[in-house]
């Protein structure tokens, strides 16, 4: 079980972060409360990179209906080992990406579970987050970041689709400690993808919720290889 935390905006909170066992840190690179600049973004990678006893971690760049050739410039300029693809990209768009990513799905139900899960996307991995809903206030956040939980059917379904085609599947929106447990029991995914819900406030991360939920990813890991039925 890999984790991911996105949204981080200052070295601190990446370094607390890996401290704990994240196996990526993320940076939003779009309209968001959350977003940095790729100025920050360089200097914050080569700050987390110092630490030789971190070093392997994953830098994670997302970006939104950007431009091929800015997030190329990008992620070579801030040292980005991924580009996570948030956006109303297509799949016929996308593989002419000539960089590291993966898509990242907006799920509201089975249907687009099945209908978006199931496109071409020429990728490693597909990561699913909650789609809008109708009340969505802020133009922008409709791509992500409002913590809400996608559906457990959306997601199983999502994760059949996924594996079916041999991709890694992570999940994202709404995971907080309190509840990954249940993500990771019902819906067994390769990766759980963490922001708001580890938060203080939009962009700073709280040290007690980090360590909740990676002390809750730990306990859930044990019990399911001690399950032999658990979700495959």
């Amino acid at each position: 079980m890999r984790v991911k935390i996105c949204g981080i905006t200052n070295v601190e909170d990446g370094k607390l972060a890996l401290s704990l066992g994240a196996d990526e840190i993320g940076f939003i690179l779009a309209p968001s409360p959350r977003r940095v600049a790729p100025e920050s973004v360089k200097a914050m990678v080569e700050a987390l990179r110092g630490n030789s006893s971190q070093s392997a971690f994953k830098a994670v760049g997302v970006f939104v209906n950007e431009e091929p050739r800015a997030m190329r410039d990008i992620m070579t300029f801030a040292r980005l080992d991924l580009a996570q693809i948030h956006g109303d990209e297509s799949p016929e768009a996308c593989v002419a990406f000539d960089f590291p990513w993966y898509k990242a799905l907006r799920i509201g139900s089975v249907a687009d579970a099945e209908r978006l899960a199931n496109r071409d996307w020429h990728c490693g991995r597909i990561l699913v987050d909650s789609a809008p809903s109708a009340t969505t206030p802020a133009a922008g956040a409709s791509y992500g970041g409002m913590g809400s939980s996608i559906g457990t059917w959306a997601a199983l379904a999502a994760r059949a689709r996924a594996r079916e085609a041999g991709k890694e599947f992570f999940v994202a929106g709404g995971v907080r400690p309190y509840n990954v447990a249940s993500f990771i029991y019902s819906v067994s995914p390769d990766g759980i993808d963490v922001s708001s819900g580890v938060e203080e406030s939009p962009g700073r991360k709280s040290k007690d919720k980090l360590v909740a939920l990676f002390s809750a990813i730990k306990a859930a890991a044990a019990a399911r290889k001690e399950a032999p039925d658990a979700a495959r």
